[in-house]
């Protein structure tokens, strides 16, 4: 069964009531829509933003907030799945238009949202120039305004309640949220990344923190809550479940063999990269879509993956 979620994207539209009380609002990162999402919460008066973003977008996160028919100033809590920037970037500025709002992050992502210049510092050694463009200033969040949510921590907006899962897989800082009245599920990243409702299905591996094992046991996390629904940050919700999760698996080992395969024999990454979008662009060739190619690529790209696999490899000789 696919979503009854209505993918198509729409380049005047920013935000979407997806379900009763949950509204997608679409970043349009790099000016395409269906790439980055953020959800709203609403219960009443008790709204709860999760996922900020990168600060690029932080204004068309704001618009779509306002066209969803909330004022932004209203929001009280703010969610970051993962301390990564395209999920948490924004963090900083978007509490300084937030009066009312605290952050809440994974225990080991705090330390680098009060200060983010490590993380800030190792982005730039891979972005160099494009640093500002596609992600803007990650500004530190004050200590006060911050709290952090442990593995089966209850958050609280109005009646609604979110359960907090720790997640690693694709980062040591991940958490998913559970609805469990709703059965709905923010995955963040630990759902891979799916865009227009296609049935391609992407597993984000991109270092230092990669490990398929530790997805393995994320994945039986997301099915023992039984969910009905999950909800991307790339991008959107998704009903077939068991399908979304069994595909999942299949393709995070799949990679990481296919390309472990490829560097143990030799080649370079640039080559092995090369050749994981050449495979993975005949499948998107297929859905009769070109802008599916870049839009995959701006989600999470084909380098980064090659060199997060390259990286658990390593690790894993290490270790033997």
């Amino acid at each position: 069964m696919t979503s009854s979620v209505d993918h198509t994207p729409a380049s005047n539209r920013l935000a979407s009531e997806v379900e009763p009380g949950v509204f997608l609002l679409d970043h349009h990162f790099r000016g395409s829509p269906g790439v980055i999402a953020s959800y709203l919460v609403a219960d009443g008066d008790a709204l709860t933003l999760i996922e900020t973003g990168p600060a690029s977008t932080g204004g068309t996160l704001l618009a779509g907030i306002r066209q969803a028919g909330f004022d932004p100033a209203d929001i009280e809590r703010v969610v970051v799945t993962h301390i990564h920037l395209d999920h948490a970037g924004g963090a900083g500025a978007l509490l300084r238009e937030l009066p009312r709002a605290r952050l809440y992050v994974h225990p080991v992502g705090a330390p680098h949202m009060i200060d983010p210049a490590k993380l800030m510092a190792s982005a730039t050694r891979i972005y160099g120039d494009l640093m500002g463009p596609l992600w803007g200033e990650m500004i530190p969040i004050p200590a006060e305004r911050l709290s952090v949510l442990e593995d089966h921590a209850d958050l609280r907006t109005g009646a609604r309640t979110l359960r907090a899962y720790d997640t690693p897989g694709h980062a040591n800082h991940h958490l998913a949220l559970h609805d469990p009245d709703t059965g709905s599920v923010f995955t963040g990243d630990v759902a891979g990344v799916r865009l227009d409702g296609t049935r391609h299905l992407r597993p984000p591996t991109p270092p230092p923190e990669f490990s398929p094992e530790k997805w393995q046991k994320s994945v039986a996390t997301l099915r023992a809550l039984e969910p009905r629904r999950l909800y991307l940050t790339h991008f959107g919700g998704y009903d077939d479940v068991a399908w979304h999760l069994d595909e999942l698996l299949s393709r995070t080992w799949f990679w990481a063999g296919w390309v472990g395969g490829r560097l143990a024999a030799g080649e370079e990454a640039d080559a092995a990269s090369d050749a994981l979008r050449a495979m993975e662009d005949v499948t998107l060739t297929r859905t009769g879509d070109p802008s599916l190619l870049r839009r995959y690529e701006e989600a999470g790209n084909y380098r980064m993956s090659v060199d997060g696999i390259a990286r658990w490899w390593r690790k894993r000789g290490e270790q033997s």
